[in-house]
């Protein structure tokens, strides 16, 4: 019979030694390659293999690779975390063979104190209740706030200012980056945010939320990424803007996350299995209530999402496509329903040509739409710059030049929940360069699923734009908000939309 494959067991104990130094993984494997070379010998690392380390995927490298590692990180080699099973010896089978050994291996796991294993088993079992219920979680943290601070029931919390009268084009707003911006004054350290980080050691708690996901309960995708940060919004004005300085994602999970934890553990306490019809107490909410002002983006990492509905126009039965986010793949939003494509508004590499060229809403997009539409790998991490007159983004320009690609901004909301930024998009197509674009269209990606409609002898993902079905799907109590933020505001001008 063939053999199973492994199963791959990320090293965290790498991974934290590259985090705790603030060092990407293009930044090891230059370092490993600079100190190999230092002492004659000649290797090639790139952050794919550290990537792969890092990951389980290689399990244990090869000694000079791990001689190297541990000369870098200034530590022993059995502190790298590249374990093997443990051969023991144990007594010679006879006097007659003293030159061979039995072994036998020991599987026994690494034992973990009772009182650890416990608290980290209650975070896991609370953050598995925030992804089985994200949606209803944000619709009741949006009542703890001012009915003229939400946007209508969508879970989404708004400002008059960041909600335009009417649909404005993409690159019509104009995008500021703010060097001088001071850094966020709450990180999700604090005290106050001490409840929703589980024991680590029996000496302490983790101290970030996101070191806590990585070690308790990983996602399949989860990679600090330099990511810009929302700090104002203005779509009502003569000139449309938006104002941004830099965060990485996990500074962002660190607060959103952990607000989102708080809120479900607060909730799940209650008995029964229905959700309560009213928001716990900002009482039992210490985390949020230290925040205060949900609109002061100055106090916290403003870390936002571009979020698209895509429409296919075809003149008489307009459609759009949803996604279905796996909670066990992706940190945010997982296991909602969501618009296609979303994704962090962030940089495609650490390079600093990239982080200028990339300050672009439709390069994030169109960096979506490549990725969830098409399959292809992420276009982000440590590499080269994306060369956008490459396909497929030579062709969705061109077919926003020719205007038969339009895009709007509907407006900005904050998900009442984990109070992370959504910018709210439409892109209309034309049915034909829509058939044309994505004619290669994947049923799955790496975040997810389309979604299918219709009955088992004729299923599709097109799901109809119309009066009939609209209404029902914002009622779904699986959408995203942010996807119900789309949806909803796209129905309310779709007139200016499609036309007719």
């Amino acid at each position: 019979m063939p053999r199973r494959p492994r199963e791959a067991v990320p090293n965290a104990t790498l991974y934290n030694l590259r985090d705790d130094r603030g060092m990407t993984q293009l930044e090891v494997a230059e370092a490993l390659n600079d100190l190999a070379a230092k002492r004659g010998k000649s290797v090639h690392v790139d952050n794919v293999t550290v990537s792969r380390w890092e990951r389980g995927v290689i399990e244990r490298p090869s000694p000079l690779y791990r001689r190297l590692l541990a000369e870098l990180f200034d530590i022993s080699l059995n502190e790298l975390g590249f374990t093997r099973p443990a051969a023991v010896a144990v007594q010679q089978v006879s006097r007659n063979h003293v030159d061979i050994e039995a072994f036998v291996v020991n599987h026994s796991p690494v034992s973990v104190e009772p009182r650890v294993q416990s608290d980290q088993d209650r975070w896991r079992t609370a953050r598995r209740f925030l992804n089985q219920h994200r949606p209803q979680l944000a619709r009741l943290a949006a009542h703890l706030y001012e009915q003229d601070q939400r946007l209508d029931d969508t879970g989404l919390l708004t400002r008059p200012k960041w909600i335009p009268a009417q649909p404005v084009e993409l690159s019509s707003i104009d995008l500021t980056y703010l060097s001088e911006a001071d850094p966020p004054a709450i990180t999700g350290t604090e005290p106050e945010a001490r409840g929703v980080r589980p024991l680590a050691t029996v000496a302490g708690r983790y101290e970030r939320y996101s070191h806590a996901m990585r070690d308790v309960d990983h996602p399949g995708l989860f990679e600090n990424r330099l990511s810009y940060r929302l700090l104002d919004a203005d779509l009502a004005a003569g000139t449309p803007r938006m104002s941004f300085g830099y965060t990485t994602y996990f500074e962002g999970v660190d607060v959103n996350e952990g607000l989102g934890h708080e809120m479900a553990a607060a909730v799940e306490r209650h008995d029964g299995q229905e959700l309560p019809g009213r928001p716990p107490s900002w009482r039992s909410l210490p985390l949020r209530r230290f925040i205060g002002d949900p609109f002061d983006l100055t106090r916290r990492p403003g870390l936002v999402s571009i979020n698209t509905l895509t429409i296919r126009d075809d003149g008489d039965e307009p459609s759009f496509v949803m996604h279905d986010r796996s909670a066990g793949r992706v940190a945010v939003a997982g296991g909602t329903i969501h618009v296609m494509p979303a994704g962090i508004f962030q940089p495609s590499s650490i390079l600093p040509g990239a982080q200028v060229e990339d300050f672009d809403l439709w390069r994030n997009v169109m960096r979506e739409y490549s990725e969830e539409f098409l399959g292809n790998r992420e276009h982000g991490g440590d590499g080269a710059p994306v060369d956008y007159t490459s396909e497929p983004f030579a062709s969705l320009n061109a077919a926003v030049e020719q205007g038969r690609l339009r895009v709007y901004c509907l407006g900005v909301g904050m998900d009442a929940l984990t109070l992370y930024g959504e910018i709210l998009t439409v892109a209309v197509l034309d049915a034909d360069v829509y058939d044309r674009l994505f004619a290669d269209m994947v049923a799955a990606n790496d975040e997810g699923t389309v979604v299918s409609v219709g009955s088992a002898a004729g299923r599709t993902t097109a799901i109809p734009f119309d009066r009939f079905t609209v209404p029902r799907l914002l009622e779904h109590t699986s959408l995203a908000p942010a996807a119900r933020g789309c949806l909803q505001l796209a129905w309310d001008h779709r007139k200016a939309l499609l036309g007719g």
